[in-house]
């Protein structure tokens, strides 16, 4: 697979992305992490929902051979919005056999994944997610106390919806932050929804409609 052609595509979806700046193709991606009233507010919709499969596939386009990859869900919960019956997020990247296409943020799924997605514009940009990984909350269960607890895409609790905004960290430092977070002070899931519902406006529908 060349280069060249996965870099022009990467620039040019990724100006329908909010707050994507693509400084340099594949690597220096900067996604400006939303306050959770926008990240809330400007999503379709918001389930929380099960990765049922994953499949990639190519995809002949004008800058050539892609590969896509295809999440199909199973909703337990929507938390705002109307999703359609049949839920199949649809984003750039992937792997098949040796071919690998990686978008620099995007969020990887798996078989069996837990989350709350905030979903915008399926099918139509790189990632179908409202500021790509900060559209993602992982629901994960305590190994001891079995509780049910909502973290960020790097698998730190979330304690606050307030740290929607911070930066998401990766590595060493994310690894830290899990140790040090207390999984007992994160929000549940039905804490998350209700923020979430409490959240999202009114009149929102209706400014999309028109």
């Amino acid at each position: 697979m060349k280069a060249a052609p996965l870099r022009r595509v990467v620039r040019a979806a990724a100006i329908a992305l909010l707050g994507l700046a693509v400084t340099a193709p594949l690597r220096a991606t900067t996604v400006v992490p939303p306050v959770f009233d926008q990240l809330v507010n400007e999503s379709d919709y918001v389930v929380r929902a099960v990765v049922e499969s994953v499949r990639a596939e190519y995809r002949d386009g004008p800058q050539g051979r892609l590969i896509l990859t295809k999440v199909r869900l199973r909703i337990r919960e929507t938390a705002a919005g109307q999703p359609p019956a049949i839920v199949e997020l649809e984003m750039l990247g992937g792997r098949i056999g040796d071919d690998r296409l990686i978008v620099n943020g995007a969020p990887v799924f798996r078989v069996g994944d837990e989350d709350f997605l905030f979903v915008r514009d399926n099918g139509r940009t790189i990632t179908p997610l409202v500021a790509m990984m900060h559209g993602r909350y992982p629901v994960h269960r305590d190994p001891v106390t079995g509780r049910e607890f909502v973290a960020r895409s790097n698998d730190v609790p979330l304690q606050d919806v307030a740290e929607v905004a911070l930066p998401m960290t990766s590595g060493d430092v994310a690894e830290r932050q899990r140790r040090v977070v207390s999984t007992a002070d994160a929000l549940t899931p039905a804490e998350f929804v209700t923020q979430i519902r409490s959240t999202r406006r009114a009149d929102y529908v209706r400014q999309k409609l028109h």
